[in-house]
């Protein structure tokens, strides 16, 4: 382990002595910089502790995991997403890992200037070291520059970068605004992590002031913004499981909300919906949630190619809280890959039915693996 692996690792054992002074729930993994031969196996039922911690047992050539994180400005025009991958290729191929290499940490970073400025980046890394404590988790990609500390309440993130090899450095921070969930139910003990067959996930950060400062090679990126991180994992290839899915969260006035519609590869359809206020859940259902394309490159189901929607229409039933309806405008499309995967920051407007409306801000995407 390199130095910063033992302060972080330090700076959580003295933080749980202080938190959790009657026995805390600890767990260290370290990863190597290689797939492993063999099966592997993954948790895809929650216990009391863990949210945030590791899901797979060993990671083969089909299995893959990451803890994404992402920031997005008031006035849409920037944006940062980070995400630390254990992730071959072979299980994921966005994750543009060489051969058997699954470590990497990406960063992408959007932005005005003379002309906007989409810059994306993934750095390699030599080993990697998550620390569970509580539900939050905390990990360290040597040799990447980038790291991430979460405290064991799930209250707060911060995401450093200090990569000297693409000229960034600077950092992300998260403070929490709505409750932990999991795709059909609160954070809590027994519940199914399962997104759709095959992909477990947890959004342990849904909705969160976002304070972001970054120099990009001499340019300074700072924002004030919403924020926002999750995890995912599988044993079994993304493209096995996945033909299209719309993914994203926003903030609208006093309420956060996080929305999941995915096809599998065979078309079943399997959906989540979230939203807090002031806090507090209101509704988090696996059921009852329509995500659609709308505008320009509106086809449903979503196919290879057919480029980025001009927006979103959104609707999550909340039985007796009301359906809240809402629609995204983009503002930018801050990633194009190949025809098949997008990322889109814009506004989000709407509210509960039948209530007063709002306007806020949001970031989505899509996966669009389909054959035309």
């Amino acid at each position: 382990m390199q130095t910063t692996t033992l302060k972080l690792v330090g700076f959580f054992w003295l933080f749980a002595d202080l938190v959790f002074a009657r026995g805390p729930w600890i767990s260290t993994r370290v990863y190597s910089p290689n797939t492993v031969n063999g099966s592997s196996d993954a948790l895809f039922t929650s216990s009391a502790y863990g949210l945030d911690a590791p899901k797979v047992e060993t990671i083969n050539d089909t299995s893959y995991e990451w803890w994404y994180f992402d920031a997005v400005s008031e006035d849409q025009k920037s944006s940062v997403v980070i995400t630390f991958l254990v992730a071959p290729a072979t299980g994921f191929p966005q994750s543009g890992s060489p051969d058997n290499a699954i470590l990497s940490a990406t960063i992408a970073l959007s932005y005005p200037g003379q002309e906007f400025v989409s810059w994306l980046s993934s750095v390699p890394a030599t080993e990697a070291t998550v620390v569970s404590i509580g539900n939050g988790a905390s990990g360290v990609w040597e040799g990447s520059g980038m790291d991430f500390i979460g405290t064991p309440d799930l209250s707060t993130y911060v995401v450093n970068v200090d990569s000297p090899s693409i000229g960034v450095k600077g950092f992300m921070s998260l403070r929490s605004l709505a409750p932990a969930h999991y795709p059909c139910g609160p954070a809590k003990a027994g519940q199914s992590m399962v997104m759709l067959p095959g992909i477990g996930w947890t959004n342990a950060v849904p909705d969160a002031t976002a304070e972001v400062e970054f120099d990009v090679n001499g340019t300074t990126v700072k924002f004030t913004g919403i924020g926002y991180h999750d995890q995912s994992w599988a044993v079994t290839s993304f493209t096995n499981n996945v033909g299209s899915w719309f993914w994203g969260h926003g903030r609208l006035g006093p309420y956060s909300v996080v929305w999941w519609d995915t096809l599998t590869p065979a078309g079943a359809e399997h959906v989540s919906g979230y939203v807090a206020r002031g806090g507090k859940i209101l509704g988090v259902v696996c059921t009852a949630t329509t995500v659609r394309p709308t505008g320009a490159n509106s086809t449903y189901p979503p196919t290879i190619g057919v480029g980025p929607p001009e927006g979103l229409h959104i609707e999550i039933n909340l039985g007796s809280e009301g359906s809240m309806i809402v629609d995204a405008a983009t503002t930018f499309n801050v990633v194009d890959a190949e025809g098949v995967y997008y990322r889109s920051t814009g506004t989000l407007t709407g509210g509960i039915e039948g209530q007063p409306s709002f306007t806020g801000t949001a970031l989505w995407e899509e996966f669009a693996l389909l054959p035309p």
